[in-house]
C-alpha cells in the first residue's frame, strides 16, 4: 500500500514538473488575472455599480497582457502552450467586456458589437479549427496583434468614461479609440486572411 501510494506521489510530481516546463508559472498567473478579473468586472460594468473599481480591474487587465509575455521572454520560458492561455484570456476579457460595454453605453454600442463579434469570430474559428486538426492551433498575425493594442486601449477608456466621467481626456480618447480600434479589426481580418491564403497555397 505504501509503495503504491509512494508511486502515485511520484507521478504526481513528475507530471507537475512537465506542466511546470510545458506552461511556465508566473506567466500563466499573470495571464490568468484577465481571466479572473472578467466575472466581476462584467457583472459590476452591468450592474452599474463601483465603476471606479472596474476601470482599475480593467486597467490590470490590460497591463497583465503585456507583462506575462514580457515575463516570459525574460526569463526565457515562452511556450506554445502559454502561447494558446493567452490569446484564449485576451479573446474572452475583450469578448464580454465589449458585449457587455453595449448595454452599457460608454461607447457607440456598434462599435462595441463590431469589436466584440471579431474577437468571438476568432475565437470560435480557432476552436473550431483547432478540433479539426485534433491539436490546438494558434496564430497571432501581426494585424491580430494590433487588434488587440487598440482593444484594450479602447476597453480601458470606456471604463474611465464611467469611472471619472468629470475627467474630459477620457471622452477625447474614446472617439479616437473608437475610430482606430474599428479600423484595426479590418486590419485584423485581413491579415488573417492572408495568413489563410499562404497555409491553402502550402497544401497545393
Amino acid at each position: 500500500m505504501n509503495e503504491s501510494r509512494a508511486q502515485t506521489a511520484r507521478t504526481l510530481l513528475r507530471k507537475a514538473e512537465e506542466l511546470r516546463e510545458t506552461l511556465p508559472f508566473a506567466p500563466a498567473l499573470i495571464t490568468w488575472v484577465r481571466i479572473i478579473l472578467l466575472p466581476p468586472a462584467a457583472i459590476l460594468l452591468s450592474t452599474g455599480s463601483s465603476m471606479v473599481l472596474v476601470f482599475w480591474f480593467v486597467f490590470a487587465a490590460s497591463l497583465s497582457d503585456y507583462f506575462d509575455g514580457w515575463l516570459a521572454r525574460r526569463l526565457k520560458k515562452t511556450s506554445y502552450a502559454g502561447k494558446i492561455l493567452d490569446f484564449i484570456a485576451d479573446k474572452f476579457f475583450l469578448g464580454v467586456m465589449f458585449l457587455v460595454l453595449t448595454r452599457t453605453g460608454p461607447i457607440d454600442p456598434t462599435v462595441a458589437a463590431v469589436i466584440a463579434f471579431y474577437h468571438l469570430l476568432i475565437l470560435l474559428a480557432t476552436a473550431v479549427i483547432s478540433w479539426s486538426v485534433s491539436r490546438a492551433v494558434v496564430a497571432i498575425p501581426t494585424g491580430e496583434r494590433v487588434v488587440l493594442i487598440f482593444s484594450y486601449m479602447l476597453v480601458v477608456v470606456s471604463a474611465g468614461r464611467l469611472a471619472f466621467p468629470t475627467k474630459g481626456i477620457f471622452d477625447t480618447l474614446s472617439g479616437i479609440g473608437s475610430i482606430l480600434a474599428v479600423c484595426s479589426v479590418f486590419f485584423g481580418i485581413i491579415s488573417y486572411l492572408r495568413l489563410a491564403r499562404r497555409l491553402l497555397m502550402r497544401f497545393r
